[in-house]
């Protein structure tokens, strides 16, 4: 027969559509209720098959069983599609059409034979040999040549509306279903029901389909109104693609780096997979550039001694795996992944530009606050021996920051320390944390790991954080001399029950006072030892460095403000405080020198 020529306005059979959408929504809500489909799909699969954890497949025989329940004839020869059509009275002439075409529904068996323009497809009718054409913007080019089975209204302008579930047919169906149709027999209700239970047993076939044209602010307003949900990975793909045009790129670079996590990799190398299928060239890109910068990032972290992300890459790795495995993502997803994580991880560590003799000086300067540690932590330490050991390593800190200039700061290398609590709840330790990083130029910031396991990371220039590092151990075992000490002691001995837990936490929150204290002193001090033409330009450049690195690892550190409700015992508290205020770290080194 020969190919029929569809006409007539575009727009106009757009709005015929909405109206046949809007009919068939009505038929379901009062004609196919939730109960009797969900009876119907329970029956296709009952000894059968299980049902399918994919969503797209789950929708998929919902519709199907709900197109059943609108088209089953009853006693009468009557569908519940024609029981309604003679009761309603449209009132627009859209409404009018749209009831004619749905009146004209007809199950066919059909081939893709190709796109005609963004609108259309053209169909081949496997039965009548007819040629169709379709109102679609779905259906992608690579379906061509793909049967399947769809119910068609016909419209005035020639042109076919779908209101069946869009899958394709795998050779096995369609060959039953044409033996069927080839018999004699109308393609009605008995075929439908065979083809959709086949399908529903053997397995769902999708279709190859496009994106709809991404509107940006359509979307953004669709998901704020909470019509649509986005994970953050399909929201920054679709800014990459409106924002990226207008060459906003350092802003989409940071988000994604800010987005880096185990969960979010496994989100864009699963979207870019599903890109293959159904998505636009510029879609799958975005997805591509955001797996790239998470997968750098994260190897980035590690490389910087943030301890949660050593084993991202291995964690992402095995889920992506199990994902392909339960037929839940598709196996370039694996593909993708494991050609960015051996791009970053052969790379290996940007080379230092410093120099040797910079390099020479930051490993001296290391040992050297490190044989402090030696000579403290390991036989137990007072508070003025630790603020004594705090003094000498600022001494080193200083001495090593005069031999350096600002452009060899900014190539230095940045190291991020892990400390490990073990505890799930803040001490009175922790309060020292921030004074030592201000003390030693570095910035600090606490997580909570998933075992609920509180940890602290120290992050600035390698020398910086290791004598953080050695400045945190001193306290440690500051905490436990001196502890030791208050409980021999008579306000601890007199004190009874709870008391006794009061008095010392009161005498730790006075010790972490008294230490916080003695090390703003002592930075102080150093300031005002330092000419303000080099101390003062100096520590801005290391500022500078770090906050860049920071922003590099796409890290987005938020302050948050304690409000503490604690009685506190205040001869303890005045006792732990007075072991920070009343000693000589002076004196202590001179004893040592």
């Amino acid at each position: 027969m020969r190919a029929s020529q569809a006409s007539g306005d575009i727009d106009a059979d757009y709005e015929i559509l909405e109206a046949i959408g809007r009919m068939v929504e009505d038929l379901i809500e009062h004609f196919a209720p939730m109960g009797r489909v969900q009876r119907i799909v329970r029956r296709w699969l009952a000894g059968h098959a299980e049902p399918p954890e994919s969503e797209e497949a789950q929708i998929c025989l919902m519709t199907m069983a709900s197109d059943m329940e609108l088209f089953t004839p009853s006693a009468s020869a009557l569908t519940a599609v024609d029981r309604h059509l003679k009761k309603s009275q449209p009132q627009t002439q859209v409404d009018r059409q749209a009831h004619e075409a749905l009146a004209g529904a007809q199950f066919r068996l059909v081939r893709i034979v190709g796109r005609r323009g963004p609108n259309e497809v053209q169909l081949e009718d496997l039965v009548t040999a007819e040629s169709l054409c379709l109102l679609d913007a779905r259906i992608a080019p690579e379906a061509v040549g793909y049967p399947a089975a769809m119910r068609l209204c016909p419209l005035a302008s020639g042109r076919h509306v779908l209101i069946s579930p869009l899958f394709a047919l795998d050779q096995k169906n369609l060959d039953t279903a044409l033996d069927f149709a080839r018999s004699g027999r109308h393609l009605g209700h008995r075929l439908v029901a065979n083809l959709y239970r086949d399908v529903a047993r053997r397995g769902f076939l999708p279709m190859p389909q496009l994106s709809a044209d991404l509107d940006m602010a359509s979307l953004v307003n669709a998901v704020l109104d909470g019509e649509i949900e986005f994970s953050d990975v399909e929201y920054l793909a679709l800014r990459w693609i409106d924002d990226g045009a207008t060459g906003q790129m350092d802003d989409l670079v940071l988000a994604a780096r800010q987005l880096a996590s185990v969960d979010n990799l496994i989100d864009a190398c699963g979207l870019y997979a599903q890109a293959d299928f159904d998505a636009r060239t510029q879609l799958k890109a975005a997805y591509e550039r955001i797996a790239d910068l998470q997968v750098e990032t994260l190897v980035q972290r590690a490389r910087a001694g943030m301890g949660r992300h050593a084993d991202a890459l291995d964690a992402a790795d095995a889920a992506i795996a199990s994902h392909i495995t339960r037929g839940a993502m598709r196996a370039s997803a694996a593909d993708l992944f494991r050609r960015l994580r051996t791009r970053w991880t052969h790379l290996g560590a940007s080379p230092s530009e410093n120099g040797v003799s910079t390099a020479t000086e930051i490993e001296r300067v290391i040992q050297r606050i490190q044989a402090l540690r030696a000579k403290t932590v390991e036989r137990g330490c007072t508070e003025e021996e630790a603020m004594a050991a705090a003094a000498k390593v600022a001494e080193l800190l200083d001495r090593h920051d005069l031999t350096l200039d600002e452009v060899s700061v900014r190539k230095s290398d940045c190291l991020g320390v892990n400390i490990a609590t073990g505890r799930k709840r803040r001490a009175p330790i922790d309060s020292c944390l921030q004074p030592l990083a201000h003390f030693c130029d570095c910035q600090v910031w606490s997580e909570e790991h998933e075992d609920g396991t509180l940890h602290y990371t120290l992050f600035g220039l390698r020398v910086d954080v290791e004598a953080a590092h050695v400045l945190h151990e001193l306290i440690e075992a500051t905490f436990e001399t001196e502890t030791a000490v208050f409980r021999r002691g008579g306000i601890y001995l007199a004190s009874q029950g709870g008391n006794r837990r009061l008095a010392l936490n009161s005498f730790q929150i006075g010790l972490a006072n008294g230490i916080s204290a003695r090390l703003a002193a002592l930075k102080r001090g150093r300031h005002g030892s330092v000419p303000q033409s080099t101390g003062f330009d100096l520590v801005a450049a290391k500022h500078a460095v770090v906050d860049e690195e920071i922003a590099r690892l796409g890290l987005h550190l938020t302050t948050r403000a304690r409000r503490s409700r604690r009685s506190v015992h205040g001869a303890a508290y005045a006792a732990g405080k007075a072991a920070g205020d009343l000693f000589e770290p002076e004196a202590a080194l001179a004893s040592r020198n």
